[in-house]
């Protein structure tokens, strides 16, 4: 085998290694579209490509990486193919191009696409694997399907149709999208992040227990209850429905990561991660109590909550690829200096709009700096953690505990998802 084709099998065998990157690269050209803008550089008003960029190329780029690398191996299933690989990658920068072309219209047709790939080929492993996935993966689909409805919807209609209707498939785009996936992920993730218990892990095997269907059922149920509050939201009870989604949020996070007990967890990645569901919350809260400027309000969600969150898993991942282990408690200070710096972009941004009324230049100026934060936080965290993406496995690797991935503690007597190798 040439050494192309062996790189391009352990790209097809774990993905993340080209969308990971090709994700920060979207996320960089979203942010800059408005200091082009107000340059008198751009053409079009970027308000939707921006957003579209952010949402389905930042995230929906990281999305793709996490579930291609990680579901294959929860459900002991056989990776991805080169050319399914080469064709989502196709899919993804032709939606990203279009999009920063201002045609939003052809960019969700395209994104619907990948995203419809991208469940069919997880469908297929999961039908041939002999594996159940955490739970929470419910959550997960059901989060692909919203931002595959709302984008389809945008595909053919754009604005013209119902307003209610065109407002609530933005929302499932815009926010249930990430929101849903985040909160099913998390229930297995953050706790290995945290240090904590990791209830979903204890549930995955080889067959679907009574108490594994039972937290299925639970994880549908809250993805149904937040995708109501979207349907309501639209007919005028924003702040009502912020408060349940807060409430639903909240009691699911502490109640599965355990994100509030004092563990021997150490080092930025779980205060990172800490920070990163305060802010989460905190933008839910923020739209729950005032009735203006929503649009700079969900930025604490959007950059504080779903962007760290988003950095900080995607950074436990590339370090346990890639066998750096030692790492996951310590403190990096590149990594210290992304999160101090995605704070200050997040807050810049969202006091921008409330300077309106003061100085039009003021509000335009702090637009600036916080997309100057966030490209500058991509390129730290592209220099630092990013090469490690090229990083193969060591030839042995020390399997982690149920009390955390580098953490000392007893073997679980019961093997879990966290028991396997993840670098076979």
């Amino acid at each position: 085998m040439s050494k192309t084709s062996n790189s391009l099998q352990v790209v097809a065998n774990e993905p993340y290694r080209i969308f990971f990157p090709v994700a920060l690269i979207a996320g960089i050209v979203g942010v800059l579209l408005w200091p082009l803008f107000y340059w008198q550089q751009l053409s079009y008003y970027p308000l939707y490509s921006h957003a579209r960029l952010m949402i389905e190329g930042f995230v929906g780029g990281f999305a793709i990486g996490f579930l291609t690398t990680a579901l294959p191996k929860m459900l002991n299933a056989k990776p991805l193919r080169v050319w399914q690989v080469l064709l989502l990658l196709t899919l993804f920068l032709s939606f990203c191009t279009v999009h920063a072309l201002g045609h939003m219209r052809t960019g969700d047709g395209l994104f619907a696409v990948t995203m419809a790939l991208t469940v069919f080929l997880m469908l297929v492993r999961l039908c041939r694997g002999n594996m159940v996935p955490p739970p929470g993966m419910m959550l997960t689909g059901l989060g692909l399907l919203c931002g595959i409805t709302g984008s389809v919807w945008s595909a053919f209609f754009g604005f013209s149709g119902n307003m209610h209707w065109t407002l609530f498939m933005q929302r499932l785009l815009y926010q249930a999208f990430i929101l849903l996936p985040l909160l099913g992920v998390g229930g297995f993730i953050f706790p290995m992040i945290l240090g904590t218990t990791n209830k979903h892990a204890k549930l995955s095997g080889p067959k679907m227990s009574r108490e594994w269907k039972a937290k299925a059922a639970e994880s549908g149920l809250l993805g149904v209850l937040l995708i109501l509050t979207y349907w309501i939201e639209v007919h005028g009870q924003l702040r009502m429905m912020s408060w349940v989604r807060v409430a639903l949020c909240g009691v699911w996070i502490t109640k599965e990561s355990g994100w509030l007990s004092r563990k021997k967890a150490k080092g930025i990645m779980p205060l990172s991660l800490r920070v990163g569901i305060v802010c989460l919350l905190g933008g839910m809260v923020a739209t729950g109590i005032l009735d203006e400027n929503k649009i700079a309000l969900d930025h604490m969600l959007y950059m504080g909550g779903f962007g760290l969150i988003t950095m900080m898993v995607a950074t436990r991942v590339i370090y346990g690829h890639s066998g750096q282990g030692a790492k996951f408690q310590k403190w990096l200070k590149p990594i210290i200096l992304c999160v101090g710096l995605l704070m200050l972009g997040m807050l810049t941004r969202v006091t921008a709009d409330f300077m309106d009324h003061i100085n039009n230049h003021i509000k335009t100026t702090h637009h600036i700096y916080a997309a100057g934060c966030w490209v500058l936080v991509s390129i730290i965290w592209g220099i630092a953690v990013l090469p490690s993406v090229r990083k193969t496995p060591f030839s042995t690797i020390t399997k982690p505990t149920l009390n955390g991935p580098t953490l000392n503690g007893p073997k679980p007597n019961k093997p879990s998802v966290m028991d396997m190798n993840f670098r076979k």
